[in-house]
């Protein structure tokens, strides 16, 4: 399948190559960026850098981590003389050129992102949910969401920790991690904007997420969807995980990360009082 639209590689190309522009690419250039972003394209000419350039990408059009690799590349800061600052000069021309292929470039803390959607603004498959897991873009967006500084270096931990349990196997601890990453997310943007959630003694994942819900700061789907999160934490019990039956893997892993990617998604749209 098809990654980017036949016109969108035309348009990356002459972007890349920027023939006559700050920042035109000769053929060694051309050949070290491709490099850089892990591809194996040796130059055949004679028919001229933009038109081998769109040959070569529509190549591997069908290979989503190429592609994504190359996008990165281009906001990757190591590319550059002038470094990040002349990086962040090609972040809001790319996402112009590729937001209707569903794609996002961007710098976090000075590293370059890429960032796939589906037509609903939702990772489209597990192979993207395990992508968005691993991304500063995920890290710079809990860091939007969090009042608390340091609880929110805390909760980017707890991110590190869940892919490294679920990297090493560990997938009952990741699930239980995932449960224990939403609450302390959902706890502090509540706890600031809900008077309820200040004057409760106690409160859990299901008041979070109905409270969260009621409000219309999360929708629905991912309401009724982040319950098996909450059920699948309480596995920090071996009793209830017997009770259920269930072996949790790597799918189950990143099938309890989807709801929660939704709840993120929704509090950064209907979040009231965002700074």
């Amino acid at each position: 399948m098809s990654i980017l639209d036949v016109r969108t590689i035309e348009r990356l190309a002459d972007l890349i190559c920027d023939l006559g522009g700050l920042n035109e690419r000769s053929v060694r250039q051309l050949q070290r960026f491709l490099e850089g972003a892990g591809w194996d394209a040796p130059y055949t000419g004679p028919k001229g850098r933009v038109p081998w350039l769109i040959e070569t990408i529509k190549t591997r059009n069908d290979d989503e981590e190429a592609i994504i690799a190359l996008l990165r590349r281009v906001v990757d800061p190591r590319e550059y003389d002038g470094g990040a600052a002349e990086a962040r000069t090609f972040v809001e021309p790319m996402n112009a050129l590729l937001a209707a292929d569903g794609f996002e470039v961007g710098l976090d803390r000075g590293r370059p992102f890429v960032r796939r959607e589906s037509v609903d603004g939702q990772p489209a498959s597990l192979e993207q949910v395990a992508a968005a897991l691993a991304s500063p873009e995920l890290r710079a967006t809990v860091r939007s969401l969090v009042s608390d500084k340091a609880l929110a270096e805390i909760l980017i931990t707890r991110l590190d920790e869940v892919e490294a349990a679920r990297n090493a196997g560990a997938f009952v601890l990741a699930v239980v991690g995932t449960g224990s990453f939403i609450e302390g997310l959902l706890h502090d943007v509540m706890r600031l904007r809900d008077p309820e959630i200040r004057k409760a003694q106690t409160t859990s994942l299901d008041l979070l997420l109905r409270s969260a819900h009621q409000r219309g700061w999360v929708q629905t789907d991912a309401f009724e969807f982040s319950d098996i999160v909450r059920q699948y934490r309480n596995f920090v019990h071996p009793r209830e995980q017997q009770k259920r039956g269930v072996t949790p893997d790597g799918d189950t892993v990143l099938m309890c990360w989807q709801p929660v990617l939704s709840v993120i998604n929704d509090l950064e749209q209907h979040l009231p009082g965002r700074r």
